[in-house]
């Protein structure tokens, strides 16, 4: 259930002789001379339908000092009037009463001289309930007029209205002023600053206090994207270079175990350059191929290869590997065989 919170507010003096018109709270925006949160009356007349249906007799009750709604034991249920009705008229609700004689005699004497209306708001300030007014002696809504006889019924004027919405009594013109120009100060102020940030559109302060608050990205955690990709593509480069000497890691090992021969290079190569595991299996259990030792021939020797025979394919891979030219390697080979 939303909160709704009692609040009691002084008007200005009660003319000399009592009238059954009274103004009895303004209408929009208003404020307290006491500095309260600001107040809002948006919908008026839902909250008169309202207050006269909930009230007992559809009336609502004016007292001594608000001593109806004191607690338990402070009380005192006496009427200085009944409030039979009300309107709104010129940015405020005027209501009719009906004086009892114990509360016109208390205004004839001077006794009292404000009236001060009782309602329930919500959290956010918004009027939502009038449960009656009391006769009082502290004014605490200075933006309300005498309240008004039947001859003196015309709206505010504006310095009034001015005075109402920023709390502070009519009267104090010097107080109106120095707000009003402080107001004046401050706006010239929010647009330059809107200018600058180059705010368009919405609430201009919600934008800039916005940008304001926004943190900052933490270097520690964060790098520029230009050095991030950078960094990415050294990466990829170091890992594809990792690869790479596995990959010849591998298909070396397995010519120096005789498992690969010219036939398999390009299919050797390709597997191991797409799946390294797969040709590490398949070189762990290939058969030896290639295996010039003695061993392998079985006491054997290979056929005698003259000069003019040249190097076949893996005598050139060998020389290729030993950094020995061709001529070099067929001289050397010429030797071995003639020994």
């Amino acid at each position: 259930m939303t909160q709704l919170v009692r609040n009691i507010c002084a008007a200005v003096a009660l003319p000399a002789a009592p009238s059954d018109r009274i103004e009895l709270i303004p209408v929009g925006a208003f404020k307290t001379a006491d500095r309260r949160p600001a107040f809002r009356l948006d919908d008026p007349q839902v909250v008169i339908d309202a207050s006269l249906q909930l009230a007992a007799g559809n009336v609502l009750p004016i007292d001594f000092d608000h001593r109806s709604f004191a607690a338990a034991g402070q009380s005192d249920s006496r009427a200085a009037g009944w409030i039979t009705g009300m309107v709104v008229e010129g940015g405020r609700i005027m209501a009719s009463v009906e004086w009892t004689p114990e509360g016109r005699k208390a205004l004839d004497e001077r006794a009292y001289r404000f009236v001060s209306p009782v309602f329930k708001n919500r959290p956010d300030g918004q009027v939502v309930l009038i449960e009656g007014a009391g006769l009082v002696n502290t004014p605490a809504l200075p933006q309300l007029r005498q309240l008004a006889s039947r001859e003196d019924l015309n709206p505010m004027e504006p310095i009034e209205q001015i005075a109402g919405l920023l709390g502070i009594a009519a009267d104090r013109t010097d107080d109106i002023v120095a707000r009003v120009t402080a107001l004046t100060a401050a706006e010239t102020q929010l647009a330059s600053i809107t200018a600058a940030a180059q705010v368009t559109g919405g609430d201009a302060v919600t934008q800039i206090c916005a940008r304001l608050t926004a943190k900052a990205p933490d270097p520690a955690q964060f790098v520029p994207m230009a050095s991030f990709s950078a960094l990415q593509t050294q990466l990829a480069a170091l890992q594809a270079d990792i690869g790479k000497d596995k990959v010849d890691a591998a298909l070396e090992k397995a010519r120096d175990e005789g498992k690969l021969t010219p036939d398999l290079e390009d299919w050797a190569t390709q597997l191991a350059s797409k799946d390294l595991s797969a040709f590490e299996g398949w070189a762990a259990v290939a058969p030896v191929r290639v295996n010039l030792g003695e061993r392998q021939l079985a006491g054997r020797k290979p056929p005698l290869k003259t000069a003019s025979d040249g190097l076949d394919v893996l005598e050139r891979q060998v020389a290729s590997r030993m950094g020995v030219s061709e001529d070099a390697f067929l001289k050397q080979r010429s030797a071995m065989q003639e020994v």
